[in-house]
């Protein structure tokens, strides 16, 4: 499940479920959204094809920078995001 809010897009971390992943979607390319594709375990851009890891790495181009990461917690039902 993914939640978007503003320049923030948040998913259960593939690599370990009891954590998050949080990331700017704008991809670093040529400005598209990316969204979360479970099947291919990545944020991939509709625009150009761009793919990113969990963590904002860039997994295939033409990006060639990673996505910009935040810090994510679940504190009950409430995500909290902090910038930097």
């Amino acid at each position: 499940q993914q939640v978007a809010a503003g320049k923030v897009l948040v998913i259960r971390d593939p690599k370990d479920t009891s954590k998050l992943a949080a990331l700017n979607p704008t991809c670093t390319h040529r400005g598209c959204t990316v969204s979360w594709n479970k099947d291919q375990s990545s944020f991939v851009c509709p625009c150009h094809g761009s793919k990113f890891n969990s963590d904002g790495k860039v997994v295939n181009g033409p990006a060639d920078k990673p996505l910009p990461t935040y810090t994510a917690k679940l504190e009950g039902n409430t995500v909290l995001v902090k910038a930097g």
